[in-house]
C-alpha cells in the first residue's frame, strides 16, 4: 500500500498538474459520450452484435460456446464473448447492459493508454490529444452501443505495443546500470545478473497482451509473431542473440497463454487444428469476389439475386434482415466433402486465380478501391457521412505525418512498432475482407501519431512566433 500511495503522490511531478487535470476532463467526456450509448443502445446493432451476444450468453447460461442452435460459432473469435460471458457471471444475469458497462470501462482504460502512448513517442500535449481522440471518436461511442469484437481490442493492442516498448528499452541495459555499464564485483561477465533476468521477463507482458488480441481479432496473431521477431532484433542486435532468444521465447510463451486453451477447445469441438476461429475462408471468398468489388454488402446482395431471385440493394434495410448463412453455405456445397470456411475458402483461392488470371489490373484496381474503403470511412452515421469521410481521411493523413516524423527524428523503434500492426492489417484486409470496421482498432494507434503531428506543428508554430519578434527587433548586423 505504502509503494501505491508513493506512486500516486508522484503522479503529478511525472505528468504534471495541468495535465492531469486536462485528462481527467477528457476522461470526464469520454465517460458521458460512452454512457449514453449504454443507456441508449443501437437501435439495430446488426447481426455481429446478435452473434456476439449469443455466444455470450450461451457460455453464462449452457457452457457452452453456442450451444446446439447457434450454427458456426467457431466463425466468430472467442475473445469478446469470453468477456462478456465473465461479466455475466460477475453480475449473476446475461444482460446486454452489463456487457455495454464493460465496454464503457474498456474504452476509459484506452483513453489512459493513448495518452501514454502519445505521451511516449513524443509529449504530454501529443498523449492528451491522443487521448481526446480516443475519448470522442466516433466509432467508438457506435460500438459501445452494440455487443462488437472490437472495444476489448481498442484497449489490448495500444497497450501491447507500449508495453513492447517499455520492454524494449529496458532490455537493452546491462549489469550494472544504463547501456555500457560495468559487471559488478563477483560477478562473471557471461552470467546474467538478477535485474538482467528481470528485465528480460517483463517480455510477458508485450506477449500476453498481443495473445488477447489476437483471442479477441485473429488477424492480430500474425502481428504477434511480427513481434515476436521483433523482440529477437531489438535485443539480439543491443546484447547479443542469446538474450534475444531468450527474450522472444518468453514473448512467445505468453502470447500462447490465451491461446492454446482455445486451440485444445477447437480441436476437441471440430476435430481438426483452428487456432482461434474458422471465418477467414469467408472473408477470403468475400474480398476476392471482384464482380462485387470484394465488397460483402455487395457480395450478399448478388447472392440474393442468385439464390432467391430478388434484387435488394446493398446496405438497404430488407438486404440486413436476410440470414447469410444460408448463402454462402449454397456456395460451399460445391465442395460438400469440406467444411464450409475450408470450402469457402478454397473457392476463395479460385476466385483469385480466376480473376487475377482474366484482369490483372482489374483486380489490382479493386485492391485499391478495397483499402480506401477500409480507411476512408468509420462504423456509425457520423463517420459514414460525407463530412465523416474528410475527418477520417485527415486522422489518417496526420498519422502518416506521425509516422514521418518518427522516422525524421530516427525514432526508429518506435516508428516500427507503430507501423506493423498497421501494415500487416492493412495487408490482411487488402487480400481479403477490408471492411472499415477493420480499421477500427488501429485507430488507437493513429491518434497517438496524429498527436506527434499536432504537437509538433504546435511547437513549430509556437517557436516561429516567438522567433519572429526577437528577429525583427533585433539591430542590424
Amino acid at each position: 500500500m505504502t509503494a501505491i500511495g508513493n506512486w500516486i503522490r508522484a503522479l503529478p511531478e511525472r505528468h504534471g498538474r495541468k495535465t492531469l487535470i486536462l485528462l481527467a476532463l477528457i476522461l470526464v467526456l469520454g465517460f458521458g459520450l460512452r454512457a449514453y450509448r449504454v443507456v441508449e443502445p443501437l437501435a439495430t446493432p446488426g447481426d455481429d452484435a446478435h452473434a456476439y451476444y449469443a455466444l455470450s450468453k450461451s457460455l453464462y447460461e449452457e457452457g457452452s460456446y453456442g450451444g446446439p442452435t447457434f450454427r458456426d460459432a467457431s466463425d466468430w473469435s472467442p475473445g469478446a464473448p469470453l468477456l462478456y460471458a465473465a461479466s455475466f457471471y460477475a453480475t449473476a444475469g446475461a444482460r446486454e447492459g452489463t456487457a455495454r458497462i464493460v465496454e464503457l470501462l474498456l474504452g476509459l482504460a484506452a483513453i489512459v493508454v493513448a495518452y501514454l502512448l502519445g505521451r511516449r513517442l513524443n509529449c504530454r500535449p501529443a498523449g492528451l490529444i491522443a487521448a481526446l481522440g480516443v475519448a470522442a471518436y466516433p466509432p467508438f461511442i457506435h460500438s459501445t452501443g452494440a455487443l462488437y469484437s472490437e472495444p476489448p481490442a481498442i484497449l489490448t493492442l495500444p497497450a501491447a505495443i507500449l508495453a513492447f516498448l517499455w520492454a524494449a528499452d529496458l532490455g537493452i541495459h546491462r549489469a550494472g546500470g544504463a547501456v555500457g555499464g560495468g559487471v559488478r564485483t563477483g560477478e562473471s561477465a557471461n552470467t546474467p545478473s538478477h535485474r538482467d533476468r528481470t528485465r528480460t521477463l517483463k517480455w510477458l507482458v508485450p506477449g500476453f497482451l498481443f495473445g488477447l488480441t489476437a483471442l479477441i481479432r485473429p488477424e492480430y496473431l500474425l502481428v504477434g509473431v511480427a513481434f515476436a521477431v521483433l523482440a529477437v532484433i531489438r535485443i539480439g542486435h543491443e546484447r547479443g542473440w542469446q538474450p534475444g532468444l531468450a527474450a522472444a521465447s518468453l514473448f512467445i510463451a505468453a502470447l500462447l497463454v490465451p491461446i492454446v486453451p482455445w486451440t485444445v477447445h477447437n480441436q476437441i469441438v471440430l476435430d481438426r487444428t483452428v487456432p482461434i476461429s474458422t471465418g477467414g475462408g469467408k472473408a477470403l471468398y468475400v474480398g476476392t469476389f471482384l464482380p462485387a468489388d470484394g465488397e460483402y454488402q455487395r457480395v450478399k446482395a448478388l447472392l440474393v439475386e442468385r439464390y432467391q431471385h430478388r434484387e435488394l440493394p446493398p446496405h438497404s434495410e430488407e438486404l440486413e434482415k436476410v440470414d447469410p448463412a444460408p448463402l454462402f453455405d449454397r456456395v460451399a456445397a460445391r465442395y460438400p466433402a469440406l467444411p464450409r470456411d475450408s470450402a469457402l475458402g478454397k473457392i476463395g483461392k479460385q476466385n483469385f486465380s480466376k480473376y487475377f488470371g482474366e484482369d490483372p489490373l482489374g483486380y489490382a484496381a479493386m485492391t485499391v478501391r478495397k483499402v480506401w474503403r477500409m480507411w476512408s470511412a468509420g462504423i456509425g452515421e457520423a463517420m459514414e457521412s460525407g463530412a465523416g469521410r474528410v475527418v477520417q481521411a485527415l486522422l489518417v493523413l496526420l498519422g502518416l505525418v506521425g509516422l514521418t516524423l518518427l522516422g525524421l527524428r530516427r525514432r526508429w523503434w518506435e516508428l516500427v512498432a507503430m507501423a506493423t500492426p498497421i501494415v500487416l492489417v492493412t495487408a490482411v484486409g487488402a487480400a481479403s475482407l477490408a471492411a472499415p470496421r477493420r480499421n477500427e482498432i488501429l485507430m488507437t494507434l493513429i491518434f497517438p501519431l496524429a498527436g506527434v503531428a499536432l504537437s509538433r506543428l504546435g511547437a513549430a508554430i509556437s517557436s516561429s512566433s516567438s522567433w519572429s519578434p526577437r528577429q525583427a527587433s533585433s539591430p542590424p548586423s
